[in-house]
């Protein structure tokens, strides 16, 4: 019965506290993101991060599934059925996030042919690269982590208003993306996926530390 809760065959105890402590602060993430949708009336997620995010969610609940036991296959299926919340927000909101107002009355189109492009491109790259080597989706999932990781820093910047951003859910990411990292360094031997998880913990240390310090500077200001 455990075995199909959790798989303690394949993964050790260490690996799979890591890889759950990860997991459940992304869910705390989404929690917020969409108590914050609710409250600012934005999406702090960039656009195309939702997109890609949601994609390979879906693909991993429903297509694919993970071999680390049944509580991390509707642990996936908790991440995509909070993303389509977070997915209904970005239709409402999500233009906030375009400079240009030239394509905020084609924006609903402009989501639904990213959604259409990741779920064609994720589920070919997963198929043909992520699945036969890493059954929970390590390869793509560091890949995307690590756009969301650069469009963050670039859409914070550019954002004048930075009560947006939830510093709460920057520490979160960190600590999430370190522990899923700490697993990932336990469990595989590739130096391809060893250096987009180093790149994105060093963007993710750089967000952080810029956000931290705009928030001193708001506080000195007071």
């Amino acid at each position: 019965m455990l075995l199909n809760i959790l798989n303690l065959t394949d993964y050790t105890v260490p690996e799979q506290i890591f890889f759950l402590i990860g997991c459940l602060c992304w869910v705390a993430i989404y929690i917020l993101v969409i108590r914050g949708a609710v409250k600012l009336q934005y999406i702090e997620i960039p656009i195309m991060a939702v997109c890609a995010n949601i994609s390979w969610e879906f693909i991993w609940s429903f297509l694919f599934k993970t071999n680390m036991g049944e509580l991390y296959v509707w642990g996936y299926r908790l991440w995509f059925f909070l993303d389509c919340f977070i997915l209904y927000f970005l239709f409402q909101y999500g233009a906030k996030q375009l400079i240009s107002d030239q394509f905020k009355k084609t924006f609903p189109w402009i989501v639904v042919g990213s959604l259409a492009s990741w779920l064609f491109m994720l589920f070919f790259y997963i198929k043909n690269y992520d699945y036969p080597i890493s059954h929970m989706g390590a390869y793509s999932g560091y890949i995307i982590n690590w756009m969301m990781s650069m469009l963050f820093i670039t859409l914070y910047v550019r954002t004048s208003n930075k009560v947006f951003f939830s510093l709460a859910n920057n520490w979160l990411k960190l600590i999430g993306n370190g522990c899923i990292s700490i697993f990932c360094f336990l469990k595989f031997n590739d130096w391809f996926l060893f250096s987009v998880i180093i790149v994105n913990t060093f963007l993710d240390l750089v967000y952080l530390i810029i956000q931290i310090r705009d928030e001193r500077k708001l506080k000195a200001a007071l």
